[in-house]
């Protein structure tokens, strides 16, 4: 007969705790449990008798066990093929989107940053901030504001390595320079002269004293200030003689540094050059191909307006300079005449008119462009080494 649990103080009395080896044999059967559940979710596939291809969690009959050539297959050698059920294969996981970006979909592009222009390819930077359509306004990306101590000029680039053209009189003082202001101190210095000289004379000499006293404390203050004038006037034109380093405009507003190459002590031209950058470049055509009527455009820095055209005609050929009736002012010297194909054929000089204003009506003048390529011999190695040759001027 079963034995009644005895109950002590009105509780049951707990059972009894197994012992260690009954626990690790529970663990033993559970592992051995899980072994034989991992292996019943495998399946058998074989061929039978009529050579018909079977999938089974059953191992195939004895008489099976043949390879389906129906030869037997070597001791030793596992006579069927186990595999995972094909719903059981572990795929990779799927990719985890990185943080802050949504998942690609399939077939989708995925954008790349885009590559950072270079900083010194004006050329390529001027060409998609302006997008020129007409082979002139092409021209203009090539075309610079020259800024030096006597004043403002133009100049444009005639290699892609950093050359330009521009006139003497922007970069060096020419004769004439300032030729207003040393007129202006040439007439202060004969008034302070003729004053100089009443003062002269003793100050009881003078019906007025107070007059004499008036005169040397005017005297003094138009001295000082003749003096520093024509300092002033010195010290410019002796730092635009020895200047070397330019500062230059570009088409969108950049200024930049440029070294003087050489200078022309035949004709009134300079060369220049942006040192380690790809630059906007006009062709040259030889001038000899003109002919008259035909339309030409000055490009430049008139009146300190910068990146302006101005549109005439080639007239003609005077004393070996080309004259065209589109307007050349002040700031224009040094800029290109280029043709409607937007080749350079000279270099806009100066402006010849009837009257001393020179805002007047004129014609404009320019120095061939053969001439330039054939006073710098920079231009005349970049040329040779482009394989392409300038004829002399005529």
């Amino acid at each position: 007969m079963p034995k009644t649990p005895t109950h002590d103080g009105g509780g049951v009395t707990p059972r009894r705790r197994p012992t260690p080896a009954l626990a690790r044999a529970a663990g033993l059967a559970t592992v051995l449990a899980l072994l034989a559940a991992s292996a019943a979710a495998e399946i058998y596939r074989y061929r039978d008798a009529n050579g018909s291809w079977v999938f089974s969690d059953r191992p195939p009959p004895q008489e099976q066990l043949r390879t389906h050539s129906g030869q037997s297959t070597a001791p030793g050698e596992p006579r069927v093929r186990v595999e995972p059920l094909p719903e059981t294969r572990q795929s990779p996981p799927p990719a985890q989107p990185s943080q802050g970006r949504p998942p690609a979909s399939a077939g989708t592009e995925v954008a790349l940053p885009a590559k950072p222009a270079d900083p010194r390819r004006l050329d390529a930077r001027l060409a998609r901030d302006f997008e020129p359509v007409t082979p002139v306004e092409r021209s203009s990306l090539a075309v610079v504001t020259v800024h030096s101590q006597i004043g403002t000029g133009s100049g444009f680039f005639v290699t892609d390595d950093g050359l330009l053209l521009t006139n003497r009189h922007v970069v060096r003082p020419p004769p004439d320079w300032a030729a207003e202001e040393r007129a202006a101190l040439a007439a202060l210095k004969e008034q302070l002269d003729a004053m100089e000289q009443r003062l002269s004379l003793p100050r009881d000499r003078f019906s007025d004293p107070g007059d004499y006293d008036r005169g040397k404390r005017i005297f003094r203050e138009r001295s000082r200030d003749y003096r520093q004038a024509k300092r002033k006037l010195e010290m410019q034109r002796n730092a635009a003689l020895i200047q070397q380093a330019f500062e230059i405009q570009l088409k969108d507003g950049e200024r930049m540094s440029a070294d003087l190459v050489d200078v022309s002590e035949q004709h009134d031209l300079a060369l220049l050059r942006v040192s380690g950058y790809a630059t906007p470049f006009i062709r040259p055509t030889p001038s000899t191909r003109l002919h008259q009527t035909q339309r030409v455009y000055a490009i430049g820095s008139p009146l300190g307006i910068k990146d302006t055209v101005t549109a005439g005609t080639y007239t003609g050929r005077r004393e070996d300079m080309l004259v065209t009736d589109a307007r050349i002012l002040p700031g224009s010297s040094g800029g290109p005449l280029v043709t409607e194909e937007g080749s350079a054929i000279g270099i806009n000089t100066w402006k010849a008119t009837a009257e001393a204003d020179i805002k007047a009506r004129g014609f404009g003048v320019a120095i061939p462009i053969e001439v330039a390529f054939a006073e710098f011999p920079d231009l005349r190695a970049w040329r040779e080494a482009q394989h392409e040759r300038m004829p002399a001027p005529p």
